[in-house]
């Protein structure tokens, strides 16, 4: 098992700040952004991941018009949105989805996300910040999906700075909302028949991450996952980058305080995927007297370049002799693979542009679950 020391290196901008949220900040060719939502029912029944893009960075057109150096290739050509929702760990809608630049908007009053007719807004309420989501979509097999959920937390976490330090990093991560109290509804029609109102209620987590230039320039590979405890939020960030690792993790309170930084992680139980991607299935991450064990066991989604888990952690504290279980979601991704032309017929089955004729797989109900 590896271990790795956490230092906070300053060519990453760390910070959070909901006036910054939501809004378009890169210009440069090969840039990205994307803005981060999910939840997991209190129940454990249901999982969502839902993402808005700005220079989709898995799209082959943005990587395409890179290699010619055109003109084209600026994030506000390549708008997205992805979606997916699980059940009891199984996908039972997915979309992946690129839009027109003319239907991708931005307004600061709110501040509102659309793209599509997906919308994303940022609300303040008494004592609190909440984000609201409408998702609304017909996907070329016929299946339908809708959905309004609720974010609401605190007003401003203290996590971080306000976001105007290091104002020249190449990567910057503004975490609004380490942890929210979710809730709304799903509508679902698949093969043809509606399958009635699923109400959620449960946990959620809200971040959004900027690049100025292109993912595999600047990360090897990265690990990120967060877990919300009974009354704490683990939240880790570790980067293989070219020249150095960057890593971060904390422990928060209900409140967004940081009340523990970590200085250690092991990785371990190194494996291949399917398609030949290898990564660490087990982490420790710990400082002090507390340690905490994290198990990606449950892939949900499990592609040449991208990998995500609902993965247990077990946060053990040897002064307090406890022992704490949580389920979260954690992600790994190696950006170079995303270049490698043999995966693109794959990838063209998973992502279709909502302005051209879709891949023939989209149009099967059979078919294009398989690529889920």
């Amino acid at each position: 098992m590896g271990t790795y020391y956490l230092k906070n290196y300053l060519k990453m901008e760390i910070f959070s700040a909901a006036e910054k949220d939501l809004q378009p900040s890169i210009q440069s060719q090969g840039g990205y952004e994307w803005w981060y939502f999910d939840g997991i029912s209190h129940d454990g029944k249901y999982t969502f991941v839902m993402i808005f893009y700005r220079g989709n960075p898995f799209s082959h057109r943005y990587i395409r018009a890179l290699e010619e150096d055109s003109s084209r290739a600026l994030p506000a050509q390549y708008p997205a949105v992805s979606i997916v929702l699980y059940k009891y760990g199984s996908p039972i809608y997915y979309s992946f989805t690129e839009y027109p630049k003319e239907k991708a908007k931005f307004n600061s009053s709110g501040p509102t996300i659309q793209m599509g007719k997906h919308t994303a807004k940022q609300e303040e309420t008494e004592g609190g910040l909440q984000y609201v989501l409408d998702l609304d979509e017909r996907l070329p097999s016929g299946d339908e999906f809708y959905s309004r959920l609720y974010y609401k937390g605190i007003k401003k976490p203290v996590l971080f700075d306000d976001g105007t330090s290091n104002v020249n990093a190449d990567h910057g991560w503004n975490l609004t909302q380490p942890r929210a109290e979710v809730r709304g509804e799903f509508q679902l029609q698949t093969d043809g028949e509606k399958k009635g109102t699923i109400n959620f209620k449960g946990t959620g987590y809200h971040d959004a991450n900027a690049g100025k230039n292109p993912l595999r320039n600047d990360f090897k590979d990265w690990y990120w996952g967060r877990f919300h405890f009974e009354e704490t939020t683990l939240i880790y960030y570790l980067m293989n980058k070219r020249d150095e690792r960057q890593e971060y993790a904390w422990l928060l309170d209900g409140g967004n305080n940081v009340i523990q930084s970590f200085e250690e992680a092991n990785f371990g139980d190194y494996g291949y995927s399917v398609f030949g991607l290898y990564q660490s299935h087990k982490m420790e991450i710990s400082a002090g007297s507390l340690s905490i064990q994290i198990q990606q066991s449950e892939v949900v989604d499990n592609g040449p370049f991208y990998r995500r888990f609902i993965s247990d952690a077990f946060l053990y504290d040897r002064d307090a002799e406890y022992l704490q279980k949580a389920t979260g979601i954690t992600e790994y991704i190696r950006p170079d693979r995303i270049y490698w032309r043999s995966f693109w017929p794959l990838v063209s089955m998973r992502i279709r542009q909502e302005d051209e004729k879709p891949h023939w797989v989209q149009r099967s109900k059979r078919l294009y679950r398989w690529t889920w």
